[in-house]
This record gives C-alpha cells, structure tokens and sequence, in this order.
C-alpha cells in the first residue's frame, strides 16, 4: 500500500538514513501498526499531529545500534512512536473538530536521552519511558508538551 511507502520514507528520513535495515522498517510498518502508518502518511482521523523535535527522538532513541539485523529495536522505537500518536489522540478525542495542525513537543524525551548519553539502551528503553510519559495541551489543544513523571 503506498501508505506503508510513504511512512518507510518517513521513518528512515527521520533517521537522516543513518539505520541501516530499511527492509526491516517496511516489514514493522506492514504488521500491527496500521494506526502508525496512517500518522505517518499524513492520512489519520482528525488532525494532522507533528512531533516537533521527532526526528531527534526516532534517530537518538534508536542508540548505538543502528544496523539492528533482527529490526527488535527499530520495532521498539515504532512501538514508542504509536503510543505517543495513541497517547496524543486520546488528548484530542474532546477537541473540535476540524482541519488544523497539532504540535506535540517531545522535547523533553530527547533532553532525557541525550542525558543518558552512551548508557541509553535503546529502542526499548524509549519504549519504556514513552509509557510512563503524559502529555498536557494548551487551552485550544493545538499544541501539546510530554511530560514525564
């Protein structure tokens, strides 16, 4: 589907193509993360939401293990991302609807793992801190911070 195309594009340039099994991120992307793609392709129910600083969230998250043959951390890392879209959307499930942009700045877990520096772990271990993060929007919920306990 050129959907799943779109969203491997977007993947690996969010990674600035520095990971090196792209076949693998097609492969994720065909499984169980229907609802990521459609983010990804820009094609999901609602609004559009941009991860401002998610690039540097994908490409740091991932760790030193940017050949990753069996894909489990780039699996992680996309796991990590459908929460935060999921986690996102249940924000704006209340909101108006309508054709507008939302901003959700990831900010504060890029600041987390450059801190972590050459002991951050990985794909799961983004995986982890995602799931233990929430996010706070402003008043007309076109913007939004993660904040993490």
């Amino acid at each position: 589907c050129h959907e799943t195309g779109l969203a491997t594009l977007r993947v690996l340039a969010m990674t600035r193509n520095a990971y090196k099994n792209p076949a693998k991120v097609t492969e994720l992307l065909l499984g169980d993360i229907q609802q990521l793609v459609q983010e990804l392709a820009g094609s999901p129910v609602g609004p559009q939401i941009m991860l401002y600083y998610g690039p540097d969230l994908l490409r740091m998250g991932l760790g030193e293990d940017l050949s990753d043959l069996s894909g489990e951390n780039m699996m992680h890392a996309l796991e990590a991302l459908a929460h935060l879209y999921r986690k996102a959307r249940k924000t704006l499930a209340l909101a108006r609807s309508g054709d507008y942009q939302y901003q959700l700045n990831v900010a504060p877990l890029v600041t987390v793992i450059k801190k972590a520096g050459s002991d951050w772990k990985g794909g799961r271990q983004l995986r982890e801190m995602v799931a233990g993060a929430s996010i706070k929007n402003n008043d007309l919920n076109t913007e939004g911070i993660v904040e993490l306990a």
